[in-house]
């Protein structure tokens, strides 16, 4: 049997619920319940014409223009603005995009973080941060004289403290994996503390299982191979790989692939292996061993972890990818043998030579 979420919401002034349909899933459900809030509310609100004077620019045209500000500026990758994006269009438009900069209050604000949102979500947090960092601009730029934004407890919903990935669970990840290519995609992950956008873009011609190197030039937004990383544009990294990843790389490009070119990870149709598939793949996995609290991108923070023990914070943020491109070729040509030390440390702890 197929459940279904019934979707309603309460009109006050008929003193009914009104009812909007059945979907297949609770997020879609909350939704549609909130998109048709908003439309049904517009029946009762006048057609809002901007103006000229202060803090009379309609919500929508400002808030677009501050996510392309900071687009353009780099001050947000293209990932983080498309996210931001889609949140503003979803979630905040409906509800104050036809609004006055200097009309959207404290209440209204409340009332949508309450009432519009879905109740629990662990994403509201996140869209609040957005419509707040819009109304600060607003403040900056003299159309309001403060942030209406003042909902208590939202940012401390944001910094809730994240379990650690030990190395034993990482073994337990690896035993339940049921292919070849699942046990290749978490050693990739775990030895080199690439970012998941990163391994999906790979290129067999990106890994020398000779030498045991990997090259990052590339990462995926959207299901698109960009060049460079998700922070820097032209950053490219030359990482060196614990020996139990080139044997489960080896083992993969064996018994799946068969390819020396094309990519490295793919789907069921046989195409590149996007980010989306590959958390589904990995929430299938740690489920299997109820480690449901670990998310993919743990994967890389427990590799850089064990990293830093035995290496400089340049050196770290170098195989991270997190500094500057040209901090970054400071540190190129000394890392590259640094990185064989290092990681032959690694391979102590990882237990080199075992089956991966």
């Amino acid at each position: 049997m197929t459940t279904k979420f019934k979707a309603r919401f309460w009109d006050p002034a008929a003193a009914k619920y009104v009812h909007v349909g059945y979907f297949d899933t609770a997020e879609e459900r909350d939704y549609e319940v909130a998109k048709a809030k908003l439309e049904h509310a517009k029946g009762l609100q006048p057609k809002v014409v901007e103006d000229r004077a202060r803090g009379g620019e309609l919500f929508v045209t400002f808030a677009e223009r501050t996510l392309h500000h900071r687009l353009r500026t780099k001050k947000v990758t293209v990932g983080t603005w498309s996210n931001y994006n889609l949140m503003l269009q979803r979630w905040i438009l409906p509800t104050f995009g036809q609004k006055k900069l200097r009309d959207i209050t404290t209440r209204e604000i409340d009332r949508w973080f309450n009432e519009v949102l879905p109740e629990g979500s662990p994403s509201n947090a996140q869209r609040y941060s957005v419509l707040s960092m819009i109304m600060k601009r607003a403040v900056m730029q003299g159309e309001i004289d403060r942030n209406p934004c003042l909902v208590e407890g939202v940012s401390a919903a944001k910094s809730k403290k994240r379990p650690t990935l030990s190395l034993g669970d990482f073994q337990v990840l690896v035993e339940a994996a049921a292919t070849d290519q699942e046990r290749a995609l978490l050693w990739i992950l775990m030895g080199s503390g690439c970012r998941i956008g990163e391994a999906c873009a790979l290129d067999w011609e990106q890994i020398d299982l000779r030498l045991g190197e990997m090259t990052v030039a590339y990462h995926l937004v959207g299901g698109e191979r960009v060049e460079g990383t998700k922070a820097h544009p032209e950053q490219v990294r030359f990482l060196t790989l614990p020996q139990r990843a080139v044997e489960a790389l080896r083992r993969h490009q064996e018994t799946t692939t068969g390819t020396l070119d094309g990519p490295v990870f793919l789907n069921a149709s046989g195409t590149r292996l996007r980010q989306d598939t590959a958390a589904k793949m990995f929430a299938s996995i740690r489920a299997s061993r109820g480690l449901d609290g670990f998310r993919l991108h743990d994967l890389r923070h427990a590799s850089l972890t064990a990293y830093r023990r035995t290496a400089t914070l340049a050196e770290v943020m170098s195989r991270g990818g997190h500094s500057d491109y040209r901090t970054a070729l400071r540190y190129q040509h000394h890392s590259r043998t640094r990185d064989r030390e290092i990681v032959s440390a690694m391979d102590l702890a990882f237990g080199a030579g075992a089956s991966a």
